[in-house]
């Protein structure tokens, strides 16, 4: 039986990845005030500059539960089944939507959290596609998709806590005295869920930390595949990317500016190292 595979906009795919797979992107939804609309439509560089001066955090949302019904049941309609994988569940309700979507489908649908975000959802997302255009069944798939999750390392470098001060996350004046003293922070998504790395004073201390988090993912394991997004100016992403392809230049890395969904809550001058490793 054919498997058709469905993701969501805040994996980071390219045009041609998205094409030669025919995977469906259900776009999330963002806006700053107003009707929002679908992140894809959105210019990532103007979104991160409207943000960069805007006094509030800008809008957010999962897809409509009735937009992944009509995905499904398009899908299936000749009898194929569909393997639907989705942003971590503790930054976005869209992988409960799809699971909503799914019992309301007419077809046979499975939905996964990816527990990752950005190109670390597009090591299982690909493996996937890959996997099902040769004829994989939906038992293996799964299978092997469980152990990209396993195996896969993401780093949140925040340059100001800026977005997550609007957006609730920590107090306000834990964000004016980071600023003031220019401490920036790394974050580690680990099951899904972002916990404290390290902290240093200045951007310096973010290069250290990367060098820092090579060295012990190289001690013990194989990059086979990495991805750098940012938000905002990509200059933040140069050094990070030299670092890259000088300590692990037998990596596959992809390196690009992400969704308007991911950079909402990372916020201008952050970015992320995403790493799938193998023993």
């Amino acid at each position: 039986m054919k498997i058709k595979i469905v993701t969501d906009s805040a994996v980071q795919l390219t045009a041609a990845e998205i094409k030669q797979y025919d995977i469906q992107v259900v776009p999330l939804l963002v806006g700053f005030g107003g009707d929002l609309i679908a992140d894809t439509a959105v210019d990532p560089a103007e979104f991160d500059r409207q943000m960069s001066i805007s006094p509030v955090l800008p809008t957010t949302s999962q897809p409509p539960i009735g937009d992944f019904v009509s995905v499904y049941d398009a899908l299936t309609a000749d009898g194929s089944q569909v393997l639907s994988l989705h942003l971590t569940e503790t930054l976005s309700g869209t992988v409960n939507a799809a699971r909503q979507a799914a019992k309301l489908s007419q077809g046979d649908v499975t939905v996964v959290d990816t527990q990752a975000a950005d190109r670390g959802m597009a090591f299982q997302v690909l493996t996937a596609a890959r996997m099902a255009h040769a004829g994989a069944n939906m038992a293996t798939i799964l299978a092997k998709i469980a152990v990209i999750r396993q195996h896969t390392k993401t780093y949140l470098f925040v340059d100001t806590l800026d977005n997550l001060v609007k957006g609730g996350r920590v107090p306000k004046l834990a964000g004016v005295v980071t600023n003031l003293i220019k401490l920036k922070f790394v974050f580690e998504l680990v099951d899904g869920k972002l916990k404290f790395y390290t902290r240093g004073r200045g951007k310096k201390a973010l290069i250290k930390a990367q060098e820092r988090i090579l060295a012990e993912l190289q001690d013990a394991t194989r990059i086979e595949a990495a991805g750098i997004s940012y938000v905002g100016d990509p200059s933040v992403a140069r050094e990070p990317e030299a670092l890259l392809k000088k300590v692990t230049p037998q990596a596959d890395l992809m390196c690009a500016r992400t969704s308007a969904v991911i950079a909402t809550h990372a916020g201008v001058g952050a970015y992320a190292l995403m790493f799938y490793t193998v023993d």
